[in-house]
This record gives structure tokens, C-alpha cells and sequence, in this order.
């Protein structure tokens, strides 16, 4: 994973610019923390087929990561959660690897900001 699709940049100018970027990463941290502290109870909800548990952690995470603007990432939340709203038969174990790999970038650009 070495090419970044994210820069701080875009992170302050998605926020309405004029934010100095250590305020901005003091969000992407809490949004990194964040994940990560749900992200065990996520992938045993996605294991064991838990459609509300996959509803609510999927709502949750698309709106903290829409708000920074990580759209790749809030839009595989939106479909986990649209299904498992739905209580549709989805191959939610498909989307949360990919899933996996968007909050592995993220994190992996993360860290290299710090």
C-alpha cells in the first residue's frame, strides 16, 4: 500500500479550509480511534449475520467518515448498512473486506502524516 489517495489538503479544504491542519489531525485521529474501537464488533457482526449490529455500526461509521470527506470508505459503510437494513441476503463479508482494506489505507496514511 504505498500510493496515498488522501492528503491533509483535501481533509481542510473539505472542512471548509482555514483549519489549522493539527486541529484537522486531531479528527482524523478521533476518527481513527474511533474505528478501530469498533471495528472487532463490526467484523463479528458481519461473521455471525448480525443485520441490526451490521445496521448500527454501519450508520455510525458512514457518518464520522462522511465528515471528514473519506467517501471511499463511507460509501461501503452505506451499502452494509442499506442491506442490513433491508435484512437483504448480501454478501456483506465481500464489501467488509473491502472495507478492511479502505480503513488499512487510511490508517496507513494516517500514520505517515504524523
Amino acid at each position: 500500500m504505498s500510493e496515498f489517495n488522501y492528503k491533509i489538503e483535501d481533509v481542510v479544504n473539505f472542512l471548509g479550509g482555514g483549519l489549522d491542519e493539527s486541529i484537522v489531525m486531531s479528527l482524523i485521529e478521533l476518527f481513527v480511534n474511533s474505528v478501530n474501537e469498533e471495528f472487532n464488533n463490526f467484523q463479528q457482526a458481519i461473521e455471525n449475520n448480525d443485520l441490526d449490529a451490521i445496521h448500527k455500526i454501519g450508520h455510525k461509521l458512514k457518518g464520522s467518515s462522511a465528515n471528514l470527506g473519506f467517501e471511499k470508505f463511507r460509501s461501503l459503510c452505506e451499502i452494509l448498512e442499506k442491506n442490513a437494513k433491508q435484512h437483504a441476503d448480501y454478501d456483506y463479508k465481500s464489501v467488509f473486506e473491502n472495507l478492511k482494506t479502505e480503513k488499512a489505507l487510511i490508517e496507513e496514511w494516517y500514520n505517515s502524516t504524523k
